[in-house]
C-alpha cells in the first residue's frame, strides 16, 4: 500500500499530468467507537486493481495492518456502524462477467458505476452486502449507498434511503449491518429526495422539483407533515440560506448554518422543528462565514468550522484546540487539517491533511500520548519538492474593496514567468489554500496560477455576495483584473504571455476577460461557461418556472431579462464575439444539467461568424464538471496544448 509522502522527498521533478489526475491510493480513514481500531481504505493500482482495507490496532500502530481484500473495484469511504461492524462503500465498474456497466448513449457509457456498501467486522470477517435481502434492488437500483443516519431504533441497524423500485419512491429503510437485511421505515412522497433524521427519527422531509425544494417538518412524536418553506438547491446541491450541520442532544433540535434577518455574517444556530423556530446564535466569526460543524456519534458538538484561507475550527473544549494546533504545527501550519473522525471519548482523532505542497495524507493522534501517527497517503509519489507554492494576496480593488487571491508558483526560480488566471466557478463559491490537481497541472507546465475571490463569492458575508448581484462582466471582472495587475506589479510575470481559463461561472469569466480587455490575454480556455447571459435566464425558466425561486435568484442575480436588457447584452460575450483577439478552446458536457450544452454551441458559433480563431470539444456522455478519469485527461490536455500553442 502507498507509503506516506516525504516532506524531503528527493524526486524533483515536476509531476506529469496522469499522476495529477490518477485516482488516489488512499481515500478515507475511520476510527472506531472505542478508538481501538483503524481503518484506512485504498487501491493498489499498478497491474491488476485490488481495493483493500487496512486494520490498524491503535493500541500498536508500530505493528503491520491487517489487508482485507475486496476485489477489483473503485472505493469511494469508510465508516463504522458500531464497534462490532465497519462499513465499506463500493464504486463498482464491472459486471460478475468483468464487463463494463453502464448505460449506452452514442457509443459511451452514460452512468458507469453501481454504488454498494459492504459491512464486515473489525477482523474483516463476516462480511455483507447491505441490502442484500432486496433482490429487486440489487439488481436494478444504481445507488444504494446513502446513510441518513447512523441511529435506528435497534441498535444492529442504521437508516438508509434508496429509491425503491416496488414503491417508485424514495423510501427509508431500516438496515441491519450484520445480516444485511432492509426493511422500509418511511415511504416518501412523489417528489421526496432526502430526510434529515435526529436519534433515528425522521424531522424533516426534502421534496424537489427542479432546484426548487420545499422542506417539511415533523417533529418527534408527532404523525404529519408541515410545510415550513421553500429553498432553491444550489450547484453545490445545497439550499441556498439554510444549511443542516449537525444534530443536538434535544432529537428535535438540529444544528444549521444561516444568515440571519439584518446580520452579515451566516452563523450556526439552532433550529427546532416543534417550533419551526430558528434558535440561539451556537457559533459565528467576526468576519467569515461559518462553514459547518463537528458532533460526535451521540449529537454533542465537537468543533464550529470556518474558512479563512485554510480551514480553521473553533472548539467546544478548549483543551482539544490546544491539541489540535500542534497538529496543524507539525505541518508547518501550511495544510488544511481536517477532523474526519473521532473516538467516543475524543481521545483518538482521524485527520485529513492537505496544502498547496500536501496532495493528502490520513494520521491518527491520541491525545493521551500526545502523539501524531501515519495512516498513509493518497498521493505516495507526489511529495512537496514536486508541488508548487502558493502565496496569499491581499488587495483592495479599484472602487476600494478589500480582497483575496491566491498565486500558485512553479518550484524553482527563474525568469519572469507565464501566467494562467483562473476565476472559479458558481459564482457564488470561493477558492481556499489548498492542494488542486488542476493548479498543480498548469503549474508543472511553468507558468504561474492566479485565483481570485472576486465579489459575489461566498465566505465573506452576505454583503459581499450582493456586491457582485448584477455585476458580472463589470465590477466582477474589475476584480480579477485588479489583481493581475497587483501580480503583474511584483514583476515576475511575462506580460506576452497570459491565459485565462475557467470552469462554469469562470468559464464564463474567462470569455468575459477576452472581451473586456482583449489585449491582454494571448489564450483563452472555457469549460461548460455561460456566453449569453439573456440565453442563461430564458433556459431558467423554461426548465424551472417564471414564478420559480430559481429563476428569480437567477434574475437578481444575473439581472432582469426586460428592466437590465441592454447590460445584460454587453455582458455576454456571444454578442461580443468581433471583439475576441486571442484564440478560444470551448469545452463543455452534452448532458450538462448546470449550464446547458447550447450556451458553448452558441459561442462556438458565434466566434467561427466573426472569423476568429476557436477550437470546441463536447463530450458525449458527461454532465457538468468534473468529468470521468479519461474525458478529464481529454479536457485537461487540450487546455495544456491550447495555451502551450499560445505561449509558443
Amino acid at each position: 500500500m502507498a507509503a506516506l509522502p516525504s516532506l524531503a522527498a528527493a524526486d524533483n521533478a515536476a509531476p506529469t499530468v496522469d499522476e495529477l489526475i490518477a485516482r488516489p491510493s488512499l481515500c478515507d480513514a475511520a476510527i472506531s467507537p472505542d478508538g481501538g481500531c483503524a481503518a484506512v481504505l485504498g487501491v493498489q493500482r499498478g497491474g491488476a486493481r485490488s481495493a483493500v482495507v487496512l486494520l490498524f490496532d491503535t493500541a500498536n500502530m508500530a505493528a503491520p495492518p491487517l489487508v482485507v481484500p475486496i476485489g477489483d473495484c473503485e472505493v469511494e469511504r469508510v465508516d463504522w456502524a458500531s464497534n462490532q461492524r465497519l462499513l465499506v462503500w463500493l464504486l463498482l465498474d464491472k459486471n460478475k462477467r468483468g464487463q463494463e456497466t453502464g448505460i449506452s448513449w452514442k457509443g459511451q457509457v452514460l452512468t458507469q458505476y453501481t454504488r454498494r456498501v459492504l459491512a464486515m467486522d473489525r477482523a474483516g470477517s463476516n462480511q455483507v452486502l447491505l441490502f442484500a435481502n432486496d433482490t429487486s434492488n440489487l439488481k436494478l437500483n444504481r445507488n444504494l449507498g446513502s446513510v441518513v443516519d447512523y441511529v435506528s431504533d435497534d441498535d444492529d441497524c442504521i437508516l438508509m434511503k434508496a429509491w425503491s423500485v416496488r414503491e417508485s419512491r424514495l423510501c427509508l429503510y431500516k438496515v441491519n449491518v450484520h445480516t444485511g437485511e432492509a426493511t422500509v421505515k418511511e415511504i416518501g412522497d412523489h417528489d421526496t429526495d432526502d430526510w434529515v433524521t435526529q436519534r433515528g427519527v425522521a424531522i424533516m422531509r426534502v421534496d424537489s422539483v427542479g432546484r426548487t425544494v420545499s422542506l417539511y417538518v415533523r417533529a418527534p412524536g408527532e404523525t404529519t407533515w408541515k410545510f415550513f418553506q421553500k429553498f432553491r438547491r444550489n450547484e453545490t446541491e445545497k439550499l441556498d440560506g439554510i444549511d443542516f450541520v449537525g444534530a443536538t442532544e434535544d432529537p428535535a433540535v438540529s444544528l444549521i448554518v444561516t444568515t440571519a434577518e439584518g446580520e452579515d455574517l451566516a452563523c450556526v444556530r439552532t433550529f427546532d422543528a416543534r417550533t419551526l423556530k430558528v434558535g440561539e446564535k451556537v457559533a459565528s466569526r467576526p468576519d467569515r462565514d461559518m462553514s459547518g460543524c463537528m458532533v460526535d456519534r451521540h449529537q454533542k458538538l465537537v468543533a464550529t468550522s470556518w474558512w479563512q484561507d485554510k480551514l480553521s475550527y473553533d472548539f467546544k473544549n478548549p483543551a482539544l484546540a490546544k491539541h489540535y494546533r500542534g497538529v496543524c504545527a507539525y505541518f508547518g501550519n501550511d495544510c488544511n487539517v481536517a477532523i474526519i473522525d473521532i473516538s467516543d471519548d475524543h481521545q483518538k482523532l482521524v485527520v485529513r491533511a492537505s496544502g498547496p505542497r500536501h496532495a493528502g495524507s490520513f494520521w491518527i493522534y491520541d491525545r493521551v500520548r500526545a502523539k501524531l501517527e501515519p495512516l498513509g497517503a493518497a498521493y505516495a509519489k507526489l511529495g512537496q519538492r514536486r508541488l508548487a507554492s502558493m502565496e496569499i494576496l491581499r488587495f483592495d480593488t479599484r472602487d476600494g474593496l478589500p480582497m483575496t487571491a491566491y498565486l500558485t508558483r512553479p518550484p524553482g526560480i527563474g525568469d519572469k514567468r507565464p501566467l494562467v488566471v483562473m476565476p472559479h466557478g458558481g459564482p457564488e463559491a470561493r477558492d481556499t489554500y489548498d492542494y488542486d490537481p488542476l493548479l498543480q497541472t498548469l503549474a508543472a507546465e511553468g507558468w504561474m496560477v492566479l485565483q481570485v475571490n472576486f465579489r459575489g463569492s461566498n465566505g465573506y458575508g452576505r454583503a459581499f455576495v450582493e456586491a457582485g448581484r448584477k455585476h458580472w462582466g463589470d465590477l466582477m471582472q474589475n476584480d480579477v483584473e485588479d489583481a493581475l495587475k497587483v501580480v503583474i506589479g511584483q514583476g515576475s510575470v511575462d506580460e506576452s504571455r497570459i491565459a485565462i481559463c475557467g470552469i462554469s461561472y469562470g468559464g464564463y469569466a474567462a470569455l468575459m476577460g477576452a472581451v473586456k480587455t482583449p489585449d491582454r490575454y494571448k489564450a483563452v480556455v472555457a469549460i461548460a461557461g455561460d456566453s449569453d447571459l439573456l440565453k442563461t435566464l430564458a433556459y431558467t425558466r423554461e426548465d424551472e418556472g417564471s414564478d420559480s425561486i430559481a429563476y428569480e435568484y437567477w434574475r437578481k442575480t444575473i439581472g432582469d431579462p426586460s428592466a437590465d436588457r441592454d447590460a445584460l447584452i454587453a455582458a455576454s460575450p456571444a454578442r461580443r464575439a468581433q471583439e475576441f483577439r486571442a484564440p478560444v478552446l470551448l469545452m463543455h458536457g452534452e448532458l450538462d444539467g448546470i449550464v446547458r450544452v447550447e450556451q458553448s454551441r452558441i459561442m462556438r458559433d458565434a466566434l467561427k461568424a466573426a472569423k476568429k480563431s476557436v477550437d470546441y470539444f463536447e463530450a458525449v456522455a458527461e454532465g457538468h464538471p468534473l468529468w470521468r478519469e479519461e474525458n478529464n485527461a481529454i479536457m485537461t490536455h487540450r487546455m495544456l496544448d491550447h495555451i502551450r500553442k499560445a505561449f509558443a
